[in-house]
């Protein structure tokens, strides 16, 4: 008898199972997408129906041009004039839902005709064909991104303001609720002074952290604006800044690189992004949020005995290669060396090479002595002088120092008789007298005949001169007279002593018998 399962069961189950299984197919180490900067930017000033206006077309493509170098054209949706009809500039907003996320900065710019409650798209004429605040309100609400900007540029734009504050928001309106917004030649008042704020980068950022805010943006147009329409149209215009954001909504940030000290041009110092970048100060401007690759260029040789080694940037970071965010002034730290160059035509020096500018080098040499020929060190020369092997050397520019030596070389005179003179060390070059006395033995007289070998003579004194180590050998002759003179003086005394005996046997013999 089979048991049937409830079907309430199976579907708690499958709840319970469910989530299990989304978990195992999502990787653990799935990242939060990278902040991005999207922008739908409006100008308007040839209406199909309503009187032409100048200023807000040019107002919409100078500020796209300036935010497409920065953000990517990729990201900046541009209507002007005909192209920013009611159903186009929806199309548009829809666009920007489908790009931007929660950490996304999102800026909407509309720059045309205004009304209580209203701005005009191209066809705007009767009311339907307005966008109002309600409806642009309702556009915007479907955007997921915390970080919002709205800047309005439009008569009665601060009509706006307070409809479309939010959470994460900021509302810039060009005027008050009642008041006209105005002109300068072919941009609105108010938007010319924004761009010129993005120009003027460094006094618009007014707390000085190489980020430029909506607020910042503001802050600057906003008094200029006043001031031009009260001097020129004498109806003050102002604008108006709703802010329901956390902090300050950064747009754009600043990267300043340099040197210290200033290196020479001409090699790729910095590489960001994988591109090379010779020349310095270097600066750019960068989407906030973005996240860029720095390496630096570890050493510089100069090819003239002084190179730059990175040691540091400013901020304390040691390591030459490094991913940065924020914008702001970084330098990299460079220290100054010094190249030692030891020139010895002999022997192994010590102590030539890479030295900080203003540190001590020792240097050091030894005399060589070998078996007939020896190099004495005399002492330094060139951009150090001493006479003593082992130096120091201070290294406040390139230095070359240059070993001096004197050889000597091995004078050997051989001889098989007497006491020869003067054999031993000579400078190169030098003269020597060599000498040797002739000997004479009690029977064998040895008379000197010349000198062979690395010098030939015939004087028992001579001089010569030493190049190179040399072996000089005394040749000799024997003379044997006084050998031959005492053999026969032998040979004449037994002679004699033979016949004075044989003579003396005879007389024995003849003497008379008694």
């Amino acid at each position: 008898m089979s048991k049937r399962i409830p079907i309430i069961v199976v579907i708690s189950v499958i709840l319970a199972v469910l989530p299990i299984l989304i978990s195992l197919s999502t990787p653990a180490y799935a990242e939060e997408s990278k902040p991005e900067c999207w922008a739908v930017i409006i100008g308007v000033s040839n209406y199909k129906r309503l009187e032409d206006v100048p200023g807000p077309a040019n107002n919409a493509e100078e500020l796209s041009q300036l935010l497409s170098r920065i953000w990517g054209e990729e990201h900046i949706k541009l209507l002007l004039d005909d192209e920013a009809t009611k159903a186009e500039i929806r199309t548009a907003i829809n666009w920007l839902v489908s790009k931007e996320d929660t950490n996304d900065t999102v800026l909407f710019y509309f720059s045309g005709h205004g009304d209580k409650g209203y701005i005009a798209p191209y066809n705007a004429y009767y009311a339907k064909t307005w966008i109002s605040s309600n409806e642009l309100t309702s556009w915007l609400r479907a955007l997921d991104s915390e970080r919002v900007v709205t800047i309005l540029d439009a008569c009665y734009a601060g009509r706006f303001n307070s409809r479309l504050s939010d959470s994460g928001r900021v509302i810039i309106a060009s005027s008050r609720a009642n008041e006209l917004s105005y002109s300068i030649g072919n941009h609105g008042v108010f938007t010319y002074y924004l761009l010129e704020a993005f120009s003027k980068f460094s006094r618009a950022d007014l707390n000085q952290d190489y980020d430029l805010s909506a607020e910042e943006l503001f802050q600057y147009a906003e008094p200029e604006t006043i001031s031009k329409t009260e001097a020129s149209a004498e109806v003050v215009q102002h604008p108006v800044l709703s802010d329901d954001y956390s902090g300050e909504l950064s747009l754009i940030v600043k990267f300043i690189f340099r040197t210290s000290p200033d290196l020479p041009s001409g090699t790729n110092i910095l590489t960001l992004d994988n591109k090379g970048y010779s020349s310095v100060p270097l600066e750019l401007t960068w989407a906030p949020g973005s996240v860029h690759d720095l390496k630096i260029l570890p050493s510089l040789d100069t090819g003239s005995g002084t190179k730059y080694v990175f040691t540091s940037w400013n901020d304390g970071n040691v390591s030459g290669s490094r991913i940065i965010s924020d914008g702001g002034v970084y330098t990299a730290n460079y220290g100054k060396q010094y190249l030692l160059t030891i020139e010895s035509d002999y022997g192994e020096p010590e102590g030539q090479g890479w030295y900080d500018a203003g540190s001590t080098a020792t240097i050091s040499v030894i005399s060589i002595e070998e078996p007939t020929t020896r190099h004495i060190f005399m002492g330094w020369s060139g951009d150090y002088s001493g006479d003593t092997a082992t130096a120091s050397v201070i290294m406040d520019s390139p230095k070359t120092v240059t070993a001096n030596w004197r050889t000597e070389y091995l004078l050997t005179i051989e001889s098989d008789y007497g006491e020869p003179e003067g054999q031993g060390w000579y400078d190169v070059g030098s003269t020597a007298t060599i000498s040797v006395a002739p000997t004479e033995g009690l029977i064998i007289k040895h008379v000197f005949t010349g000198w062979g070998g690395d010098f030939t003579g015939n004087t028992p004194t001579a001089t010569l001169t030493v190049n190179s180590p040399m072996v000089v050998t005394a040749n000799w002759r024997n003379d044997y007279t006084r050998l031959y003179m005492l053999i026969t003086g032998l040979i004449v005394l037994v002679a004699v002593a033979i016949i004075g005996l044989r003579i003396h046997r005879r007389r024995r013999v003849l003497a008379p018998q008694k």
